[in-house]
């Protein structure tokens, strides 16, 4: 079998992946106590320890950073954006962990743009990252770069390459 690319992965893991949706939307209204399959009310995410999802994530529409990953991204990085996604498996290359300062740190808020709006292959990295241009407005871009400096790194741009 010749190398795949994203369209043919996602074909091929669409119900797999939509399990997985499933599953993952049922685990964690469970876990955080979400109302997902009751009327009851969410609990107060600020009382979740450190390691839990930004409330962004569950609060926040598709315009905020957080829906719009929790919406498109996560299936190649990951619900906590550390690249171990349903489909990074598939990959010859892994998706970027975005919790790692020591890479998202030395990037610019510019660069991370410009990635994510063009693309992995228009900075000469994953042609498996898709250009989300078409997809996503510039501010819902920026959203997106917050949520991954705010949420996820939870580091600035320090310099670097």
């Amino acid at each position: 079998m010749g190398r795949m690319g994203i369209k043919e992965i996602m074909e091929i893991k669409e119900i797999k992946f939509l399990h997985v949706c499933a599953v993952v939307t049922v685990l964690t209204g469970v876990f955080f106590g979400l109302p997902v399959l009751a009327e009851e009310n969410p609990v107060d995410m600020s009382e979740k320890d450190a390691k839990a999802v930004s409330r962004g994530v569950w609060g926040g529409d598709m315009q905020s950073g957080a829906g719009n990953f929790q919406g498109n991204c996560v299936p190649c990085h990951g619900f906590e954006g550390k690249g171990d996604g349903p489909l990074a498996e598939s990959f010859e290359v892994k998706p970027r962990n975005l919790t790692d300062k020591s890479i998202i740190g030395k990037r610019t808020d510019e660069f991370l743009f410009n990635l994510i709006k063009k693309g992995g292959k228009s900075a000469g990295l994953s042609e498996n990252m898709p250009d989300w241009g078409t997809s996503f407005s510039d501010t819902e871009i920026q959203n997106l770069v917050t949520y991954i400096r705010k949420d996820l790194c939870k580091c600035e741009f320090k310099g670097g390459n």
